[in-house]
């Protein structure tokens, strides 16, 4: 019996289809998973990763002549365990249930493309059919990326020819043998800036701002209210047990008299809401749950001892954690939290939470969103916060292949301690596995409740954090607006703050400005230090990678910027202008134009010689080694220790004009003590001596 007539009947047998896939032990669907007969296929069960989204194939989308077919390869990807290397592909692996879901609407474009050409089986995809389907897919409107995942995926379907079905069968010959993507395609038009932008100062600025307020100032407000709140909500109807005691009447009035007596000293009224004409009316449902009582029945049988206590109606529900937290000498939400505010507070809490933590960390958003309990560290000797954590990027089993299930970091991140404050706020918010839940809401114990079927995991996921980031900004604009603030966030010029550009924003403030601000005084050299040590400073972490595309991404921009100052009859002065003005040529003719290399290939690339310029404070900085006054090794300048006889020292007139700011600052020092105003009067001296030297030769110029 030959393979075909193998595969066949089992297939005929409908298996499960992630019948050789690892699936998450806690998964409550393991009895109905997903069969080969099904039109559509659920892959989140083999799904470890808490903050994924659903995972599915839908296979209605195929031409019918061709779902059966499609859905016998689709079988195999998710099943087969051999290896199967693609032609001029990456490394060999076996390819995971997210890459398989991303295979299908590159398939299915293919598939189609056949389907128009009147051809209803591969085996008739010669090289020639192949060539007209590059001819035709350049002159589509798919990006770069769309035509490039066609072509691998035209070879990820040769290389199963052997398992799959007749008419999915590709011809012997390789398609387009090993020729690369940029070979059949031409080179992609590629610029030399990261795709994923950086947060701009303006408005990041303001945002680290808010986050802070609400982790150091807000928390123990917000929290105290929320746990109150968890407590409450167990007297509701569906969230309390079906065989909890029922009330004798006694009790009820008991809990009610307690409760009007505890408002009452507390100085709240009853809660209650302000209708459409001014009036207001009382809101019995909260008052049922703040007297864990029902409180439908309070207006019925027990208006007049309400009537007795001389509460008056309050404009809204509010709980009674009295806040504390100051803001310009004021309270900043008022004595007490709503009800129905409560949730969205807390979710603002978490979202600030997030954003500290991942600004402060360069955690990727999935990292910090897997998050779970006990997961911060304090390490007594160093005195350094560390965060423990699962990876799921370059996680690899005893195979060498990814681990579906993720591995526990060998070596945490080092985090900065508010970073750390912000981990333990979020152990407070929640009473689970995870620091980021899915929802702040307790699920109901009866009565109808959302599907828990969508997804595998149990986290927020990173589209749902970037729409909480959307809403947290919105309010603290609203907050603004409504107390007259001028602190609000404006919108960033790029667009959304999506949660993975805190990662790239954090490497480019470590590069481009080491001596700057994070809000709150906070020095990215010291946030620098502290990300770059332990595990985040490890290549298993890529964040180093980050740092090394920021610094070839400044490098080749300082470049640019001397040559088109030198093109303009720009004038170098210096020890070292002669060699700043070769350099610069050199690099412009070997980097500029050149397609942008990946994070590995531009820390590479950091190392070759004519890259050796840095831009310092008044000067730029052609970096030698051997005679360099500040350094001796080969970790490059300290920009900072920079001495004013070192021969590696050029000048630009943007330089220049850094060097009259310094001195003007010196000079306008009058009122220093005597030593320290000397100091400074030797330090304008130099100055002034390097600037007048620029001048004067720039005149015989």
């Amino acid at each position: 019996m030959n393979t075909q007539v193998l595969i066949t009947a089992q297939l005929e047998e409908d298996p499960p289809v992630l019948m050789n896939r690892q699936l998450r032990p806690d998964d409550t669907r393991r009895g109905s998973l997903s069969r080969f007969s099904d039109a559509t296929w659920d892959l989140s069960p083999g799904v470890f990763e808490d903050h994924s989204t659903m995972i599915s194939l839908n296979f209605e989308v195929f031409p019918e002549h061709w779902r059966q077919d499609v859905k016998t390869y689709f079988w195999h990807l998710i099943n087969d365990e051999k290896i199967r290397p693609l032609p001029a592909g990456p490394v060999e692996a076996l390819p995971s249930l997210r890459t398989i879901a991303f295979v299908r609407p590159h398939l299915l474009r293919l598939i189609t493309w056949f389907e128009t050409q009147g051809i209803r089986s591969l085996d008739k995809a010669t090289p020639k059919i192949l060539d007209a389907l590059l001819g035709d897919l350049s002159e589509t409107d798919l990006t770069y990326a769309q035509k490039r995942h066609i072509l691998t995926e035209t070879r990820r379907l040769w290389v199963y020819r052997d398992v799959v079905p007749v008419s999915m069968q590709l011809p012997a010959a390789a398609p387009w043998h090993d020729e690369r993507a940029y070979d059949l395609l031409g080179r992609p038009p590629q610029k030399r800036e990261n795709r994923t932008p950086r947060i701009s100062d303006g408005t990041l600025a303001p945002l680290m701002g808010w986050s802070i307020q609400f982790v150091e100032n807000f928390a123990d407000d917000i929290v105290g209210s929320y746990h109150q709140y968890l407590e409450l909500i167990k007297n509701e109807y569906r969230h309390r047990p079906v065989e909890s005691e029922q009330l004798q009447a006694s009790d009820r009035k008991q809990r009610l008299r307690r409760t009007l007596a505890a408002l009452k000293k507390a100085d709240v009224g009853l809660p209650g809401r302000v209708l459409a004409d001014g009036t207001r009316e009382v809101r019995w449902q909260h008052l049922g749950r703040l007297a864990r009582g029902p409180g439908h029945s309070f207006p019925k049988f027990d208006s007049k001892m309400i009537a007795r206590s001389g509460l008056p109606i309050d404009d809204n529900a509010y709980l009674t954690v009295p806040c504390s937290a100051m803001l310009d000498g004021e309270l900043w939400r008022g004595r007490f939290l709503a009800w129905d505010e409560i949730i969205s507070l807390t979710t603002h809490l978490q979202t600030a939470c997030f954003v500290l933590l991942t600004y402060l960390s360069g955690m990727r958003p999935g990292e910090a969103l897997s998050l779970e309990q006990d997961c911060l560290i304090l390490d007594s000797k160093t005195g350094l916060w560390a965060v423990s954590g699962i990876q799921w990027k370059s996680a690899k089993n005893t195979n060498g292949q990814k681990a579906a299930e993720g591995q526990q970091r060998s070596v945490p991140w080092i985090v900065h301690p508010l970073a750390a404050e912000a981990v333990r706020i979020l152990t407070k918010l929640s009473s689970g596995r995870l620091l980021f839940p899915n929802s702040l809401r307790p699920r109901a114990i009866r009565g109808l409740n959302s599907p828990d079927n969508l997804r595998a995991g149990t986290a927020r996921t990173s589209s749902q954090i970037g729409t909480d980031l959307v809403r947290f900004i919105d309010w603290v604009n609203d907050y603004c607006t409504s107390n007259n603030r001028k602190d609000s966030i404006p919108a960033d010029p790029h667009g959304r703050v999506s949660p993975s550009r805190f990662r790239r924003t954090l490497a480019w403030h470590i590069v481009r400005r080491p001596r700057g601000l994070v809000a709150a005084a906070i020095q990215y050299g010291h946030v620098a230090t502290y990300v770059t040590q332990g595990y985040s400073g490890s290549y298993a972490s890529g964040f180093p990678d980050e740092l090394g595309f920021e610094r070839w991404l400044e490098r080749i921009d300082n470049v640019q910027d001397v040559e088109e100052y030198l093109n303009n009859g720009g004038h170098l002065s210096g020890p070292a202008a002669t060699e700043l003005e070769q350099r610069t040529r050199l690099a412009t003719a070997k980097f500029l134009g050149r397609t942008i290399p990946t994070r590995r290939q531009a820390n590479a690339l950091l190392s070759d010689p004519t890259l050796q310029v840095f831009k310092g404070a008044g000067m730029h900085c052609v970096y030698n080694q051997t005679t360099a006054l500040c350094s001796r090794n080969d970790q490059g300048p300290a920009l900072g220790e920079c001495r004013s006889a070192c021969s590696n020292i050029a000048r630009t007139d943007g330089d220049i004009n850094e060097l009259k700011e310094m001195v003007a600052e010196l000079n306008d020092d009058i009122l220093a003590p005597p030593i320290r105003y000397q100091r400074a009067q030797l330090v304008a001296s130099t100055l002034t001596k390097a600037i007048h030297e620029h001048e004067s030769n720039q005149n015989d110029d």
